[in-house]
């Protein structure tokens, strides 16, 4: 029993690791500023299939704390924290609601709720200070653009999440257990 709490630690603390590496990678490397925190999520996901959901909080915490001391790019740490580090977490809860319609209209209110709040705290604390009307008008045009666009890319990920996870089960946890001596 013992051997197998210090595994599921060492797990979670190089997952973790991995994962805050990925933001670091994430906030140099701008084209992956969204791509570095969904493969850690993707990590924490990993997290919760091996060491359990409270294993994978305090991992998804861990992860959280470090990248907002340490990344740079403050929104590729924010991204992690509202949205994309917790939600392989709540998925299962979504996957529960049977009628799918319903399913993707509340994992989009989870998107977009999680989104909103984020820059709404950015522009909280940066305000954009005084701009004329008609940047406003095409602010406001662009802005509801790109939510669009990023409530595509939302459900593109969620079923990516899905796959990667199947595959993780019948490919490479068994390979990791190989690799690792774990029964």
């Amino acid at each position: 029993m013992k051997a197998r709490k210090s595994w599921a630690m060492a797990y979670c603390g190089m997952a973790a690791a991995l994962s805050v590496a990925l933001m670091l990678l994430g906030a140099v490397v701008p084209v992956l500023m969204f791509i570095a925190p969904a493969v850690a999520s993707l990590l924490i996901a990993t997290v919760c299939v091996e060491c359990g959901k409270t294993m994978a909080l305090t991992a998804y915490g861990a992860v959280s704390l470090l990248s907002l001391l340490f990344v740079p790019d403050k929104e590729v740490a924010l991204v992690f924290v509202f949205l994309l580090g917790y939600y392989p977490l709540v998925k299962p809860r979504f996957e529960r609601i049977r009628l799918p319609l319903v399913r993707v209209l509340c994992k989009l209110l989870l998107c977009n709720g999680a989104v909103l709040a984020m820059y709404g705290l950015v522009l909280l604390l940066v305000p954009a200070g005084s701009i004329s009307q008609e940047l406003k008008t095409t602010a406001l045009v662009v802005s509801l653009a790109t939510l669009a666009m990023g409530n595509v890319a939302f459900l593109l990920y969620d079923r990516a999440l899905h796959n990667l996870l199947q595959v993780y089960q019948l490919v490479w946890r068994p390979k990791l257990h190989k690799m690792l001596g774990k029964r």
